[in-house]
C-alpha cells in the first residue's frame, strides 16, 4: 500500500476517506502513532465515508475513557482505544476478540500498546497505519512543519 503526506488534519482525513474504499466487514485496521498525530482524525474519514447522515460524522470522539465507540452506518464499524490498557484479559474484556469475530469493521488506535499477535484473531485483512509527525521545526526557507504527518499503510493480511 502507499505512503502518504499529510499538511493538515483535513488531509489526513481525507486520506483516510480514501483508504475506507477497499474496507469490508470483519476487516481491522490498527492505528499507532505518537500523542497527537491523528490517530483519531484518521477514523473520522473511515467512518465519515460510510456514514452518509451529517450528525453521525460530527461526533467521532477518541474512546480513550470508554475503549470502545460504535458507529451504525453503511457498515458497523467499532472504534477502540488501547491506550489505557496493559493486559490482554483487558481486550478481551472490552469485547475487542468478539468485535473481530462480528460483521464489522474493528479499528484500534494504540493497537501496540498490547503485545500480541493479532493476525492470529482476524477473520478479514488486517491494516496497520501508522502516523508520523514530522519535527516541529522551520527548514532555511521558513517552512513550518508542525502539522506535517508521514502516513503509510500496510496490508498485513
Amino acid at each position: 500500500m502507499p505512503e502518504f503526506q499529510s499538511n493538515s488534519p483535513q488531509k489526513t482525513e481525507m486520506i483516510a476517506i480514501e483508504f475506507a474504499g477497499n474496507l469490508k466487514p470483519f476487516d481491522f485496521v490498527s492505528i499507532t502513532g505518537p500523542l497527537g498525530a491523528g490517530k483519531t482524525k484518521f477514523t473520522s474519514g473511515i467512518v465519515n465515508f460510510f456514514c452518509t447522515d451529517k450528525d453521525k460524522k460530527d461526533y467521532i470522539l477518541s474512546p480513550t475513557y470508554t475503549i470502545m465507540n460504535s458507529y451504525n452506518c453503511n457498515a458497523v464499524i467499532n472504534h477502540f482505544d488501547f491506550y489505557r490498557l496493559k493486559l490482554l484479559d483487558e481486550l478481551e474484556n472490552c469485547g475487542f476478540f468478539d468485535s473481530l469475530a462480528q460483521e464489522v469493521i474493528t479499528i484500534a488506535e494504540w493497537a501496540n500498546k498490547i503485545s500480541i499477535d493479532y493476525k492470529r484473531y482476524v477473520e478479514g485483512n488486517y491494516y496497520e497505519v501508522s502516523i508520523t509527525p514530522y519535527k516541529e521545526e522551520k527548514r532555511e526557507s521558513g517552512e513550518n512543519f508542525q502539522n506535517k504527518r508521514h502516513i503509510k499503510i500496510e496490508k498485513v493480511l
